[in-house]
C-alpha cells in the first residue's frame, strides 16, 4: 500500500493538487505568521535543525528557511521533492531534501533535529507509532514535534477521497447531519464510496485522480503513543468552522458541525 500511495501521490503532485502548489510570495514576517501560530517556537529560529516530515509540496519547508533555520525535508513522493528542489531555487534558499518513508529516519543521527514539522500526512500510514519510533529518535530532548492530523472522530464520516471539501459535505450531508458509518478502529483503512479526488488544477481545470489510502487513528493512541515516549503535551487544537449560518452540506457547514482536523503540539522530555 505504501508503494500504492508514493504512486498517487506522485500523480496528484504532478496534476497541481493544492497542497502541491507553492507559497511564492512569503516574506519572513510572512513566515513567521504562518508557522508560529501559538509563539511556541520562540522568535528566532535562526540556526534550529527542522525536519519537515512527510510534507512535500514547497510549502512549509521554504518558510522555515526564510526564518534563518537549517531545513531538512523528508517525503516519498518524487514529484513532490521536485517542488522542493524548485522552490529552494526561486527564494535561493538551501534545503536538504531525502526521499524517504515518514516510518524510516535511519539516515539521520539520534537527537539531530529541534523541531520536527509534519502538516497532514500521517493518515497515510496504518500504524502511527512506528512515526512516533522514529521521530523520538532524531528529536534531541526538548525538541519540539508539530503534528496534523484527521479528527478520528469526523474521518469515520468520510465518504470520499476529494480534498476540497465542498463536494465532500454535499455528498455526505444526509439531510439531518453528517452520519458517522465507519468502524472507530485504529489503523482502520478508511472506505472510499467515490474513491477521486476531484480539484481544480492550477489553470482551472478540473481534474480526478484515484485516492490515496487513508487509516483511521484513534485518538487514545495518538495521545498515549506520545506519552508513552516521554513527550508532554503542549498545545491540543481544533480546526473548529466559524459560519454558523451556512447552508446545510457546504463545506463551511461541515467545518461548523465537525472540526475536521487537529493540531497536538508536544515537546520531547528531557
Amino acid at each position: 500500500m505504501s508503494k500504492q500511495n508514493e504512486r498517487l501521490w506522485d500523480e496528484l503532485a504532478r496534476n497541481g493538487v493544492l497542497c502541491s502548489q507553492p507559497r511564492l510570495h512569503l516574506t519572513p514576517q510572512k513566515a513567521m505568521a504562518y508557522l508560529n501560530r501559538h509563539g511556541h517556537y520562540g522568535q528566532d529560529l535562526s540556526g534550529k535543525k527542522v525536519l519537515c516530515l512527510a510534507s512535500g509540496g514547497r510549502q512549509q519547508s521554504v518558510a522555515f528557511a526564510l526564518l534563518d533555520a537549517e531545513v531538512t525535508i523528508v517525503d516519498f513522493s518524487e514529484e513532490q521533492l521536485k517542488k522542493e528542489r524548485l522552490v529552494s531555487q526561486i527564494y535561493d534558499r538551501a534545503i536538504r531534501i531525502v526521499k524517504s518513508d515518514m516510518r524510516d529516519l535511519s539516515q539521520f543521527e539520534v537527537a539531530e533535529f529541534d523541531i520536527v514539522y509534519q502538516p497532514h500526512s500521517i493518515n497515510y500510514v496504518p500504524d502511527i507509532l512506528t512515526v512516533f519510533d522514529a521521530i523520538s529518535r532524531v528529536l534531541r530532548p526538548g525538541g519540539l514535534y508539530d503534528l496534523m492530523l484527521h479528527n478520528p472522530y469526523v474521518h469515520g464520516t468520510w465518504k470520499n477521497g476529494c480534498w476540497e471539501g465542498e463536494w465532500q459535505a454535499a455528498e455526505i450531508w444526509q439531510g439531518k447531519g453528517y452520519p458517522i458509518w465507519q468502524p472507530y478502529c485504529n489503523g482502520y483503512p478508511i472506505q472510499i464510496v467515490n474513491p477521486h479526488w476531484r480539484f481544480n488544477d492550477p489553470n482551472g481545470n478540473a481534474v480526478s485522480i484515484p485516492s490515496p489510502q487513508e487509516y483511521r487513528h484513534t485518538l487514545s493512541t495518538v495521545l498515549n503513543g506520545l506519552l508513552s515516549r516521554s513527550f508532554q503535551l503542549l498545545r491540543f487544537e481544533e480546526e473548529e468552522g466559524t459560519d454558523f449560518d451556512a447552508p446545510p452540506g457546504t463545506w463551511e457547514h461541515y467545518q461548523s458541525c465537525v472540526p475536521p482536523w487537529l493540531y497536538v503540539l508536544s515537546r520531547k522530555g528531557l
